[in-house]
């Protein structure tokens, strides 16, 4: 025989546990929001200075860019490689080297030491063309650690890839160095001969999240979205963010969980992100979290 409550009791119940519920939903609510506004559930992302520069101090990618750079103490210093025709590793972003240095040459088409008798010239600032080998040494006695992308051509030997990874495979793991590419088989590459090496793809665009074996992505900021940053996250990837240079964009990525935010704009990064975790601002978090989310929907 089954025991029947009152309809009576039945109701009470019903209730207790509704205002329950209720209480349970608008207590984890309230401290979720008070967490949001006053930054305690925000990991601080990655200062990430791009091509090695802050404001203009320097030319980029050079080695007095880096340590002027490298006295604001970015968490990283991301610069760009290219492979020379003698096969060695000069620190340039451009596949012509016209912009910065005068000459109309691409990488490929001069060996090492023709690119180092270069010099460049960029916001005001003159300097010497670096080789990878006297960046990093540069890098390793400041103690600056390195986003090293590495730029493919159709022009690159067909051993570039293990050359690099015998030269600065180990170096680059012991100084705690991370690398990221477009070129998905530097990725792939990378992962599989140096597994413990965070590796990141470049993508400008997400319109689909990729399955790749990388450690994560770097995003073009104009696309990325929370669910995109969620789903790396769920997958046990990270995400940087390229390239932010203005402080409310810095804000709005910040609170969209970003592992590490790339900027033109070390110094006005840095203090954008002390702001946000020594004195919040409830209005302006707000906005940015409901623009966040308004931002997420519309992608």
């Amino acid at each position: 025989m089954i025991a029947r409550v009152p309809k009576r009791r039945r109701n009470l119940l019903f209730r207790i546990g509704a205002v329950g519920l209720i209480a349970l939903v608008i207590g984890g609510s309230s401290l979720f929001y008070y967490a949001y506004l006053t930054g305690a559930l925000a990991s601080q992302p990655l200062t990430i200075s791009h091509r090695g520069v802050d404001d203009g101090n320097g030319v980029q990618n050079t080695i007095p860019a880096l340590q002027a750079t490298a006295k604001e103490k970015p968490d990283y210093v991301e610069m760009d490689l290219h492979e020379t025709k003698d096969h060695q590793f000069v620190v340039m972003h451009d596949e012509n080297l016209k912009d910065l240095t005068g000459v109309d040459a691409k990488p490929h088409q001069l060996t090492l030491s023709e690119m180092t008798k270069l010099t460049a010239r960029e916001n005001g600032h003159t300097a010497k063309v670096a080789s990878f080998d006297q960046y990093l040494a540069a890098a390793e006695r400041l103690h600056q650690k390195l986003l090293i992308e590495i730029k493919t051509t159709p022009e690159d030997s067909p051993q570039m890839m293990n050359h690099f990874i015998q030269l600065y495979g180990q170096r680059l793991l012991a100084d705690h160095d991370q690398l990221h590419s477009l070129d998905y088989q530097v990725v792939t590459t990378m992962r599989k001969r140096v597994p413990k090496l965070k590796t990141f793809f470049i993508l400008p665009y997400t319109l689909v999240f990729p399955e790749t074996p990388a450690s994560g992505y770097t995003l073009e900021t104009t696309t990325l979205a929370m669910r995109v940053i969620d789903e790396a996250h769920n997958r046990d990837q990270k995400v940087y963010a390229w390239t932010v240079n203005d402080s409310d964009d810095m804000e709005k990525v910040a609170f969209m969980d970003a592992d590490g935010i790339i900027t033109d704009q070390l110094g006005e990064l840095k203090t954008t992100l002390y702001q946000m975790n020594h004195h919040p601002s409830y209005a302006d978090q707000i906005l940015q979290y409901l623009t966040s989310f308004s931002d997420d929907a519309e992608n």
